[in-house]
C-alpha cells in the first residue's frame, strides 16, 4: 500500500475527507454538514483504495453507500481517524439529508419514522418510491461504537 500523508490538524472542518481502515484496504468519508445538537453528518464512501487517491474531489463526487451522524472530531481527536484532505463537498451532499428508521422492519406493517434536522414525523403505511430513496438511519450503532 501507498503511504498515506495526514493532515496534521485535530480539529474537523466541513469537507474534511477522512480514512477508514479495513481488511480491504482504505475507503474514505467525508464531513458534509454540522448540526448543531447531534454531532457531524457524514458520507461514507464504498470504494477500496490500495494507495492515496490523486484527487479526493473524485473521491467524494461519488454517490456515498450511506450517509450517517457520527461523532467523527472525537474518533479524529482519539486518533481512531484520520484526515487526509479537505475538499469543497458535492453539491448532492451539501443539503441535510432526511433520516429514515423503523420500529420494526420485520414486522408486517412496521411504523416508520423520518427526521430532516428539524421535525420528526411517522408513517403508518406502506413507502412511497421517494420515501423508500431517504438514508436509513445508521447512526446509533455507530455511536455506541464510538463512545465504547
Amino acid at each position: 500500500m501507498g503511504k498515506i500523508v495526514l493532515l496534521e490538524r485535530k480539529t474537523v472542518k466541513i469537507g474534511d475527507v477522512f480514512h477508514i481502515l479495513t481488511s480491504k484496504g482504505v475507503c474514505y468519508g467525508q464531513v458534509t454538514y454540522f448540526h448543531p445538537k447531534l454531532s457531524a453528518v457524514v458520507s461514507i464512501f464504498r470504494e477500496f483504495y490500495p494507495k492515496k487517491p490523486k484527487n479526493f474531489t473524485t473521491v467524494v463526487s461519488q454517490e456515498p453507500q450511506f450517509i450517517t451522524t457520527f461523532l467523527i472530531q472525537y474518533g479524529v481527536r482519539q486518533g481512531l481517524f484520520s484526515l487526509a484532505a479537505n475538499v469543497p463537498v458535492a453539491d448532492h451532499l451539501k443539503k441535510f439529508p432526511i433520516f429514515r428508521g423503523t420500529n420494526n422492519i420485520k414486522n408486517e406493517n412496521p411504523t416508520w419514522f423520518f427526521w430532516d434536522g428539524e421535525k420528526e414525523w411517522r408513517v403508518d403505511r406502506p413507502l412511497t418510491e421517494q420515501e423508500k430513496n431517504t438514508q436509513e438511519v445508521h447512526s446509533f450503532p455507530v455511536h455506541l461504537v464510538c463512545l465504547r
